[in-house]
């Protein structure tokens, strides 16, 4: 008769929305659940729902062993504690740890880290980054997250900070962002961004599919309805989405010049309009881009798109608690 197979709870807890998943070695999402993290209505009842989500999956697991809780959290985590920093999108959580309470819950050790760089370790375990030494990981969708693989280990820095690859400057008179800093690649090159530059050339007057598209209200604009209208070809739509890839192009080839990594991921919702802006991104880079480095350069699309971070945590789980918990 085959042993009990190993299973970790994992979870992963945006500013929109929170998932958990019961995920075995081999990366196999076996049971799986999410709602809306609701973050305005308080941390208390944010935790609460959670809590109930894993017990409930648990319920489900029949007879798999449980080693660990992997969590992926949307801001700077302590490694060892848990413990987030400043969370932009979860108002209420800095200096918050949830392993406290879900080890003593579900009486499992439980190890939590950055989303981005959980992307990383997800697509380097289980994705398109399988078998790749060095390699980084942006995803760009509301902000924009890195993580970043050197080889073949998660770089974390001293703290488990490392990879905030969306604050680096790419223009010291650019718009103020909302981690303090000026100009950052963020600003210029996420979601919110690309929405917010598409809205401002809107209520200027300028005509475009977009408009007809929110029907009016340029309160519902975002940056898939301008990469779709790029793709139809709209004016508008392409200049916005060229000015998008110019400036996400100067960022990569920032990272491109420090790292010099065989393959950057892009992940995150903007990743999945990939094919409208990948020609203006590659004439971005190689306009920058130091000449020997020309033939190297490797950017590729996430093939675990949302479920980079779960799958990231879920390595993890298993490399620190699953030694025979």
């Amino acid at each position: 008769m085959a042993s009990m197979e190993d299973l970790c709870i994992s979870i992963d807890i945006g500013g929109t929305k929170m998932r958990v998943a019961v995920i075995d070695r081999s990366g196999t999402l076996l049971q799986r659940d999410e709602e809306p993290t609701l973050a305005h209505q308080g941390r208390e009842q944010t935790v609460e729902r959670l809590t109930r989500i894993i017990a409930k999956l648990i319920s489900l697991t029949g007879n798999g062993k449980l080693v660990a809780i992997g969590a992926s959290l949307a801001g700077p985590v302590d490694p060892d504690a848990g413990t987030m920093n400043s969370p932009p999108n979860l108002p209420g959580w800095d200096g918050f740890s949830l392993k406290p309470l879900l080890e003593q819950t579900f009486n499992l050790p439980m190890w939590a880290a950055n989303d981005a760089t959980l992307g990383a370790i997800g697509e380097h375990s289980y994705g398109i980054g399988q078998g790749v030494t060095n390699m980084l990981y942006l995803t760009v969708s509301t902000g924009i997250g890195g993580g970043i693989i050197v080889d073949n280990s998660p770089m974390l820095g001293v703290r488990g900070f490392a990879g905030e690859l969306g604050h680096m400057s790419i223009d010291r008179n650019g718009p103020i962002c909302t981690c303090g800093n000026v100009g950052c690649l963020e600003t210029f090159a996420s979601g919110t961004a690309v929405a917010k530059f598409a809205r401002e050339r809107l209520e200027g007057g300028q005509d475009s599919l977009i408009r007809k598209v929110v029907d009016g209200d340029l309160a519902m604009v975002n940056s898939k309805m301008v990469m779709d209208a790029a793709g139809q070809g709209d004016p508008l739509a392409v200049e916005l989405v060229e000015q998008f890839a110019s400036n996400l192009g100067l960022g990569l080839v920032n990272l491109m010049h420090i790292f010099d990594p065989q393959m950057i991921i892009l992940g995150g919702g903007v990743s999945q309009s990939y094919q409208v802006y990948s020609a203006a991104l590659d004439v971005a880079i190689r306009r920058h881009v130091m000449a020997h480095l020309r033939e190297r350069i490797n950017v590729v699309v996430s093939t675990l798109g949302d479920d980079a971070s779960l799958l990231g945590a879920a390595h993890l789980a298993f490399q620190r608690g699953g030694r025979g918990v």
